[in-house]
């Protein structure tokens, strides 16, 4: 039976006051204990909790949470995804020798425990020292099949050596995160193996993607006119988009060398990737600064083009991006469309990390705009928790993203059947035999419902907010506030290698795995609070990792200094 998920935060926000943050009682000192197994767990004071880990399930009073939403299981039920796929009485087993705990929790391989996203085994940067050199490789393909015990263990060591995407902990680039029912939706499109991008071949395949990238479209106020595809990832996604601009605006290959790409000094570096695979090597890339926002500099984005129209080249795309990689910062897209239609521009909105915030009340309004912009790029690998390798293009004006890349058929296919008024997927996009991955979006979305998505992504902004006005209150810390779900802070006045060793005593126990990066010629610390198993105690343990690592910075600096 499936439940409705709960968020935690509604419990944690009615005991906070976000205008005082002084007024917080912070959380007790966490103590660390061994496992059977050996696996670091936490437990926490609190009446009627105990944390297992950082990633584990909190447990109080016979319930356990997991998964976005922070599904409730009854007495004896644990329960795995966004919120509610129950495993049966109070296990999820996932082969031989294996057990897997569900969202919130580290995987154990046959009689391994491990911990921390960033680290393959328990202490940092230890991997393989322990493994022979031929388990460090896959097993080689053989001339007869061997046992599925011996590949499954094989297989297995996967999980030895990959950071842990799904861990609460992970708080570095963008987490990526998948639940059971993406993963069962993965199998039964594989096992079923239809060819999903023709309507002749299969109408309820082609069928069930036009429902995702409709009701997407809908979401930033695309009209119905509006068409799309999944794809690999945004970058693909974002490749099909900059490929009709190019087919729209651009005369011809001959005007390559004339071409302007106008991107922020913050935009992914995808983008102008993308150019090269469309052929257009010379076409010219500018980047334009971002002001203190973090945002798009748009008088300096309108000088650029200016000085380009009198040089004679030939501006034809401008990229927006609503949720920065580094920041989290969203342009401002109106201001931009204003500037891309003066100049007859194509304007594509890079939503790839962002995008799916659009389901949160509170961050509606940063997507204004949105709807003008001529194509999207979004990434439900992202915000709706699909495995890997799942991106989403639409284009504005459907019948643009169609006229660039229509499939004009072989003639060993003249028999097949065909509707002039079939929008077949083949039809929107570069790629012909892909994958059907419509299940691993749409069979979540159904189990769980929108709501349980919405819900999880509100919690991500809640606790980027908190994370934030926790960190402003702590000395020696400068924190930027966030707009999204990405937090960057460092110890101000500090010189880069300060603050990279801030790092590494933060996550010297592979509980957390955060990075850095540069902005504006400044280095930051960077957490990214992306994960559907991230919760607020979560963060409590990391606020408390970041004040011990001060608190022994300073201890050194004193002695260095007395020295």
């Amino acid at each position: 039976m499936m439940l409705k998920a709960q968020r935690e935060v509604d419990t944690y926000l009615e005991q906070l006051n976000l205008d005082h943050p002084m007024g917080w009682v912070i959380p007790p000192e966490e103590t660390q204990v061994q496992s059977d197994l050996g696996q670091d767990k936490l437990v926490q004071s609190g009446p009627g909790q105990a944390q297992s880990g950082p990633g584990q399930a909190q447990s109080g009073p016979g319930q356990a949470q997991s998964g976005p939403g922070q599904a409730q299981s009854g007495p004896g039920l644990a329960q795995s995804g966004p919120g509610q796929a129950q495993s049966g009485p109070g296990q999820a087993q996932s082969g031989p020798g294996q057990a897997q705990s569900g969202p919130g929790q580290a995987q154990s391989g046959p009689g391994q425990a491990q911990s921390g996203p960033g680290q393959a085994q328990s202490g940092p940067g230890q991997a393989l020292l322990d493994q022979e050199p031929h388990e460090t490789e896959p097993l080689p393909i053989p001339e007869h099949g061997v046992g599925i015990d011996k590949v499954l263990r094989d297989f297995s060591r996967i999980g030895d050596q990959m950071e842990r995407e799904g861990h609460p902990g992970h708080m570095a680039y963008v987490p990526g995160n998948s639940t059971a029912p993406a993963a069962i939706g993965d199998f039964l499109a594989a096992s079923f193996n239809p060819y999903s991008l023709n309507v002749a071949s299969c109408r309820r395949a082609v069928k069930m993607q036009q429902v995702i990238v409709q009701w997407v479209g809908r979401l930033f106020g695309y009209p119905d006119t509006c068409a799309g595809n999944l794809t690999s990832g945004g970058t693909v996604a974002t490749m099909v988009a900059m490929a009709t601009a190019r087919d729209k605006k651009v005369p011809s290959s001959q005007d390559y060398h004339r071409c302007v790409l106008y991107v922020s000094e913050l935009t992914h570096d995808g983008v102008a990737k993308c150019l090269s695979t469309l052929g257009m090597r010379e076409a010219v890339v500018r980047k334009v600064p971002v002001e203190d926002h973090y945002r798009m500099d748009v008088n300096l984005l309108r000088k650029f083009i200016e000085n380009d129209v009198q040089n004679n080249l030939l501006p034809f795309l401008v990229v927006a991006t609503t949720g920065t990689t580094d920041v989290g910062s969203v342009d401002p897209v109106p201001a931009i469309r204003a500037v891309a239609t003066q100049y007859n521009m194509w304007l594509h909105v890079d939503a790839c990390y962002g995008g799916f915030f659009v389901l949160c009340n509170s961050a509606k309004h940063l997507f204004e705009g949105v709807e003008t912009a001529d194509s999207i790029a979004v990434d439900p690998h992202k915000g709706l928790y699909a495995p890997f390798g799942t991106g989403l293009v639409l284009v504005r004006n459907g019948a643009s993203l169609r006229d660039s890349n229509t499939r004009h058929h072989g003639s060993y296919m003249q028999d097949q059947r065909t509707n002039p008024e079939d929008w077949n997927p083949e039809d929107l996009t570069f790629e012909q035999s892909a994958h059907f991955r419509a299940p691993r979006v749409w069979l979540p979305l159904q189990l769980y419902g929108v709501a349980t998505f919405r819900d999880a992504l509100q919690e991500k902004l809640e606790l980027a907010k908190y994370l934030y006005l926790r960190l402003k209150c702590q000395p020696h810390i400068q924190v930027v506030e966030p707009v999204l779900s990405t937090v960057l802070f460092r110890i101000p006045g500090a010189s880069d290698n300060t603050n990279r060793d801030f790092l590494e005593e933060i996550s010297a126990d592979g509980r957390f795995f955060v990075s850095t990066t540069t902005v504006k010629g400044t280095l930051y610390l960077r957490a990214c609070i992306f994960c559907y198993r991230t919760h607020r105690q979560h963060l409590d343990v990391f606020i408390n990792k970041v004040k011990k690592a001060i608190v022994k910075m300073e201890l050194e600096w004193e002695f260095c200094y007395a020295g």
